[in-house]
Parts: structure tokens; C-alpha cells; sequence
């Protein structure tokens, strides 16, 4: 019996088979969606924040410490410490404290720096930053992020 649907020429191109899954394989991985967003880049990175969403280390600073830390600010308010001007969160390793002479930032263990100290309750030298209030628990954790994450390298 004669089969009008046969292609004569197929069994001629064995190579067409192959060639056609790899096309299709290669299709369906540009197709394929991402595993994540760029509106969540830990999942590309692997790294995790403390901060809220919306809410950087920068974002915390710039909310609670300027009104006392800033290029502007005056002299005397805020023990002479600008928190605006660019260079931070590196700077801080490289300034002393007005209150007990020691550095902002300890580059051995930043997470024990005392411009953190300065957020609890018992600061060791001076008052709890910022006046009149305390940071919230996620807060100091943001901050403590941007401040171990702006280390300078060696």
C-alpha cells in the first residue's frame, strides 16, 4: 500500500531528529522563568538583610541621626560627628569618639564598634543615640548590617 503522507527524503537527514530536540531543549530554557526577582536580590546573592523592607542602614541613619549629625548641623550638637557627609559608613573606622577617645568603628570586630554601642542602653561613655528615643530592635540590626558591610578591606 502506498502511503501519500511519507516523506521519502526523511530517512535521508537522520540528523534532524537530534538536531530538532536540542532545538526545542534550548527554546524552553530561554524560556523558562527566573527563579527570582530583581525586587529580591538575596535570592540571586544568597544573602539575607536585617533591615525592613524598604529600610537601609543609610535610610535608618538619615531618619533618626541627622537632625543632630549633620554637614549642617551645628558644631557643638552631636559631639562634632557628621553622619551626612559622603565617605560613610568607611569613615567611621577612621574617627575617634569625642566622648571616650576610641575609635567609631573597631575594623577587628565591627559588630562590638562603639557607634553601635552608642544604640543600647548602656553605651559605656555618654548618652543612648538617638536622644529621646531608642531605635527598634530591627532597626539597630539594619544598621549593624551597613556598618560590618562598610568595612574597609585590608
Amino acid at each position: 500500500m502506498l502511503d501519500l503522507f511519507a516523506n521519502p527524503t526523511a530517512a535521508r537527514r537522520p540528523y534532524r531528529a537530534p538536531l530538532a530536540t536540542l532545538f526545542a531543549a534550548a527554546l524552553l530554557a530561554t524560556t523558562a522563568g527566573c527563579a527570582g526577582g530583581l525586587d529580591d536580590p538575596d535570592r540571586f546573592t544568597g544573602g539575607t538583610s536585617s533591615c525592613a523592607p524598604g529600610t537601609t542602614g543609610a535610610s535608618v541613619i538619615q531618619a533618626q541621626c541627622l537632625s543632630c549629625h549633620s554637614t549642617d548641623s551645628n558644631g557643638s550638637a552631636g559631639g562634632g560627628l557628621d553622619l551626612q557627609a559622603s565617605g560613610l559608613p568607611g569613615r567611621l573606622y577612621t574617627t575617634n569618639s569625642a566622648c571616650n577617645n576610641a575609635p567609631l568603628a573597631d575594623s577587628a570586630n565591627p559588630s562590638q564598634s562603639f557607634f553601635l554601642k552608642k544604640l543600647t542602653a548602656s553605651p559605656g561613655c555618654g548618652a543612648r543615640m538617638p536622644l529621646g528615643s531608642s531605635l527598634s530592635a530591627t532597626d539597630t540590626a539594619c544598621v549593624t548590617d551597613w556598618l560590618v558591610a562598610g568595612k574597609p578591606s585590608p
